[in-house]
């Protein structure tokens, strides 16, 4: 009885340890290696500074960072066909920063010509806008605010006048020696199973090692109930008698206190 008993504990133990050992996390495979482009492909315009991939949620995530000149717009870096380990990549997200801005100002001057319906200029100003929006060739933009209104003598068949508003303003531009763009590509297709298993929060290898701690604490539990029934081996013995006590009977030849029968009868 006790060796198969001592078989199944074995076989319960030897059991949760490999189970455990299954369960240690696998070594991570080293990340996809970059494919050249071939003379055939198309190059594109601008090179990423780097490349690097990070993992987010159970998938992994393509990230490229670009140095170009100021005006460049993401359109200019984005790839349509961007594929990345046999999987088809899309863009999901961005971020930049400016580096080197330079801002310049400066004063601006412009005339209009319009027709006023009255000859006084201050009550032409009702019919003349107060500032107007500037913008120009050399990416200088503001807003021009009216300074004064020249209006002239002759009143036309319409009857109104001549006039010619006089606006005058500061203006910007903004320029800018290099912009840093951040692209985030991620799959276009996440696998349902690492879908599941991100929102879970279990993984296989933590599903192993729970079933691997069942397996020892059962094997514990049993080691410790056949111990506790195995009996002592000396209360399987039963216990000898006691000696019963030798009994002698006198005979007629010991002499009692000092004296036989025959003196007994000499002297009677």
């Amino acid at each position: 009885m006790k060796k198969p008993v001592i078989a199944v504990l074995c076989c319960l133990l030897a059991l949760g340890t490999a189970t455990a050992a299954f369960a240690e996390e696998p070594t991570p495979a080293p990340a996809p290696e970059l494919v050249e482009l071939s003379p055939e492909d198309t190059v594109p315009q601008f090179y990423p500074d780097s490349i690097s991939w990070q993992e987010d949620g159970g998938q992994l995530l393509v990230i490229k960072q670009y140095s170009v000149p100021y005006g460049t717009v993401v359109a200019d870096l984005t790839e349509s066909g961007m594929q990345w380990g046999g999987s088809d990549y899309t863009l999901w997200g961005v971020t930049q920063s400016v580096e080197g801005c330079v801002t310049e100002e400066k004063e601006v001057t412009q005339d209009f010509e319009l027709s006023v319906r009255s000859a006084d200029s201050e009550t032409a100003r009702n019919d003349v806008k107060e500032s107007v929006a500037y913008d120009d060739e050399y990416g200088f933009s503001g807003s021009l605010t009216l300074q004064d209104i020249t209006i002239g003598e002759t009143l036309q068949a319409d009857s109104t006048y001549m006039a010619t508003a006089h606006y005058a303003g500061t203006v910007t531009r903004t320029e800018a020696g290099t912009v840093h763009y951040t692209l985030l590509y991620a799959p276009v297709s996440v696998p349902v199973v690492v879908a599941a298993t991100a929102e879970s929060g279990i993984t296989p290898a933590l599903l192993i090692m729970g079933i691997a701690c069942a397996l020892l604490f059962i094997a514990v539990l049993l080691i410790i109930t056949h111990l506790l029934r195995k009996e002592p081996a000396h209360a399987a013995e039963p216990a000898k008698p006691a000696p019963a006590p030798k009994v002698y009977v006198p005979s007629g030849d010991i002499v009692l206190g000092g004296r036989n029968e025959d003196d007994d009868e000499e002297n009677l």
